[in-house]
């Protein structure tokens, strides 16, 4: 039993500085394509094509970068990422489009805010509790030892 499955294209970026990476996944059979192309024209300088990969489900995966360090903003709208399966007709074509960019820089920021934010905190709460310490012990009646001077006066005489 033959069938043909389209895969789930998606563009990733780990950082800003970070190539877009191309990723294509659940497709059947392994025989595709995926390219980038920059006003349709295929690329090969700053392109590292990546080997197709089995997933557990019996589909195949790939991807496919592009160094965009030196592709300008306005550019970006002219470049595609190109994926063709063997036997079907329509390719399936993904602009380069900065919203449309998975990435995990935002949630990255967020750790980075929301941990120095309870460092902030916890060392807020530590003064804190350091002056109210330090009150209370300034506040304390002398200890038994600095009062026994008091305390021999005070004793009946014989």
């Amino acid at each position: 039993l033959y069938s043909t499955d389209l895969p789930k294209v998606s563009l990733l970026q780990k950082s800003s500085s970070s190539p877009v990476t191309c990723h294509a996944t659940g497709f059947y059979p392994n025989r595709a394509e995926m390219v980038w192309k920059k006003d349709g024209v295929e690329l090969h300088e700053g392109v590292n094509k990546g080997e197709i990969l089995t997933n557990n489900d019996g589909t195949f995966q790939m991807s496919v970068d592009l160094d965009v360090s030196s592709v300008k903003p306005e550019d970006w709208d002219r470049y595609r990422c190109v994926f063709q399966l063997s036997g079907v007709n329509e390719d399936i074509v993904t602009r380069l489009d900065k919203s449309e960019i998975k990435t995990n820089e935002r949630n990255s920021i967020f750790l980075i805010i929301t941990v120095v934010a309870a460092v902030v905190v916890l060392a807020a709460i530590a003064v804190i509790a350091f002056i109210i310490y330090k009150k209370r012990t300034d506040k304390r009646p002398p200890s038994p030892v600095e009062n026994r001077e008091v305390k021999v006066q005070m004793l009946p005489q014989d």
